[in-house]
């Protein structure tokens, strides 16, 4: 006898598949066959104590075992870990001796139950916010909706769903909103098997809206005045910009640069204050902390709670990435990319482009060079905001749950690269805590070698 009705397993986790004899009988020297489809489709063979494995199926190798313990009594379960798609499908269990055959049938129905939801918050050219949530990892294809703070279903902009290298899910909906919509704004997917689903909320606060200064244009009007008011408009626009700026500078953090887990191509200034990348491996010892691959380098500062805000130097750099990681982040053996799946929240410039990294790039536009970046933490409400300082606005925000302790992150442009093209090492500066630190501007002077 087998399962009855179809058996429930997700991906990457392990499942197990009970077969017994009715009436219970001893099957320690019986023979146990599993298939997969056909009877060409081995999964796993046992006979007289032993398990067989010569002849099964190599999508199978290393990922099944027999479980035996009550054996004597004609009960088994075979385990199969970790579980991938190409598992689901119609199961055979057979009991054989020389004077019994019998055999039971089930079916087995793959499923995935993805990643968190992200929301990223962007802002548009209609006094507006684009919301993009974002999420992998889904099998069958997922359910996705929006909601308002009233449970009321709201229309997305776009949506796409597509699949990755293992057959997954990955989802990216868009909605837009104004300042009528004032209240939370919720995402959630759901998966259509297990009738479970994964939701994410950001609320949308005043200071999440672009600011706008509009003006009464009467058709007569001179051009000169149009000039005059022009003037007046930008000048009051970058005022309260300012003063959305300064708020926010109360929350200053003094990001002191951790060099314990700096990247032994990476030098940082003995006041920890600045990061540059060099050409020559510096003689560091090799700790647990210290990244080995990725050429990067964390703040010594943890957060996991409150509001913290500081501001990096991005100046006369062609490559860069900054942000903010969880603590426990991978810093050892294979590269990892700097993404939300990953463990950061992160811009960062490549090829003359800017973006958010995340499940899918998000291409910022941004007019002129980035001179410096502030970034915004807010733990509890689990939104990291980027800010163009130079011109007072935001450049992308990040919507998030966090569990865990976050650090400041770091990533220079490469010094071969700077070699290649003659330039001079580049670097990256924090600055915070004194407001003459925020007024400043210049490069970082050059540690030790």
């Amino acid at each position: 006898m087998g399962p009855r009705s179809p058996v429930i397993a997700v991906v990457g986790t392990g499942a197990e598949f009970p077969c017994c004899l009715s009436p219970s009988t001893d099957a320690q020297h019986m023979e146990v066959r599993w298939f997969h489809g056909n009877h060409s489709g081995l999964v796993h063979y046992y006979r007289d104590s032993k398990d067989y494995l010569e002849q099964q199926r190599p999508e199978y190798h290393g990922r099944t075992e027999l479980l035996r313990e009550n054996i004597t009594r004609g009960q088994v379960a075979l385990r199969i870990h970790p579980i991938r798609l190409a598992d689901e499908g119609d199961y055979r269990c057979l009991f054989v001796s020389s004077t019994y055959h019998n055999e039971a049938r089930f079916h087995v129905e793959v499923t995935g139950s993805g990643s968190t939801p992200h929301i990223h918050v962007q802002t548009d050219d209609a006094d507006g916010l684009k919301l993009t949530c974002t999420s992998m990892g889904w099998y069958p294809e997922p359910e996705v909706h929006w909601e308002d703070s009233l449970e009321q279903h709201l229309t997305p902009a776009s949506e796409t769903k597509t699949t990755d290298g293992d057959g997954l899910f990955e989802v990216q909906t868009s909605i837009m909103v104004d300042k009528s919509l004032s209240a939370n704004v919720s995402c959630f997917i759901r998966n259509p098997v297990l009738s479970s689903q994964k939701g994410v909320c950001v609320s949308l606060a005043e200071g999440l809206f672009p600011s706008s200064c509009t003006w009464m244009v009467v058709l007569a009007v001179l051009v000169s005045v149009l000039v005059l008011a022009a003037a007046i408009c930008a000048v009051f626009l970058l005022a309260r910009k300012d003063k959305g700026l300064n708020k926010i500078r109360k929350f200053a953090e003094d990001i002191i640069l951790d060099k314990d887990t700096a990247h032994p191509y990476l030098a940082v200034s003995p006041d920890g204050k600045c990061v540059k990348s060099v050409t020559k491996k510096q003689d560091v010892p090799d700790k647990p902390e210290r990244f080995d691959t990725m050429p990067a380098v964390l703040g010594r500062n943890r957060f996991s709670s409150g509001s913290h805000y500081w501001e990096v130097e991005v100046a006369g750099n062609s490559k860069w990435t900054v942000g903010i990681c969880v603590e426990s982040v991978n810093r050892k053996g294979q590269y990892i990319s700097a993404k939300t799946q990953s463990g950061f929240w992160t811009l960062c410039l490549k090829d003359g482009t800017y973006k958010a990294l995340s499940v899918s790039h998000h291409v910022l536009q941004v007019t002129g060079p980035l001179l410096r970046v502030g970034i915004f933490l807010q733990y509890k409400e689990g939104l990291i905001s980027f800010y163009n300082v130079t011109e007072c606005t935001i450049l992308h925000t990040f919507k998030s749950e966090f569990t865990e302790p976050l650090r400041p992150y770091f990533y220079p442009e490469p010094a071969e690269q700077r070699a290649a093209s003659h330039k001079k090492p580049g670097s990256l500066q924090t600055f915070g805590k004194t407001q003459d630190a925020f007024s400043c501007s210049g490069c970082c002077p050059s540690p030790p070698q």
